[in-house]
């Protein structure tokens, strides 16, 4: 009887790591179908109204990056999916993420489609949106950036990428500490002014 029972388990074990190696092997032939254009280089100068800084740079932890909408797939093309502490810079050309353990990731201000808080990312999670996460196009792709600094900051880096985002999109220089342009002011639900 205790053979028999041996033999089950085992059976059931075999299966089990068949299944995994099958499921493995079904996600590496999915990565490898997926081909990133390379990753942009930051400029050599970050100068004239461009490269003025919009913001006070950040230090914290680059996360990683992943494809854009699943926080599982991790993109680890070279250096990219290594976790380091890193320094965030933003100007009007784009978004430096200067990382300890890796070479620098740019993303061009072209390339920067949303910007977000979230919880998980690269396979990582936090109890709460801990994570700055920017949404960029490389190629046909989107992928998802994420940075952990200090959460009080987020809400004024979001603001910035918005307001970067329009300027970009209307054509307008953007300067450091630009002043919001053509955003109609808030009004009282019932349509009069707010006390």
């Amino acid at each position: 009887m205790k053979l028999l029972v041996t033999l089950v388990v085992l059976a059931v074990l075999v299966l089990v790591v068949m299944s995994m190696v099958r499921s493995w092997r079904h996600r590496l032939s999915y990565r490898r179908a997926v081909v990133l254009a390379p990753f942009p280089r930051p400029p050599a100068e970050l100068a004239g109204p461009d490269g003025a800084a919009l913001l006070p740079a950040a230090s914290g932890v680059y996360v990683g990056t992943s494809m854009a909408g699943d926080w599982q797939d991790r993109v680890e093309i070279g250096d990219i999916g290594v976790q380091s502490s890193a320094t965030l810079h933003l100007s009007g050309a784009g978004l430096l993420i200067d990382r300890a353990a890796g070479r620098p990731l740019w993303i061009p201000t072209e390339s920067l489609r949303t910007a977000r808080t979230g919880r998980a990312i690269a396979g990582r999670v936090m109890s709460g949106d801990g994570h700055l996460v920017f949404t960029w196009q490389l190629g046909g792709h989107l992928l998802d950036t994420a940075f952990r600094g200090e959460e009080e900051d987020y809400a004024l880096w979001l603001e910035t990428l918005r307001q970067l985002a329009v300027s970009r999109l209307r054509g307008e220089e953007v300067v450091p500490g630009m002043p919001e342009r053509g955003v109609p002011e808030r009004s009282a639900p019932d349509g009069g002014d707010e006390d």
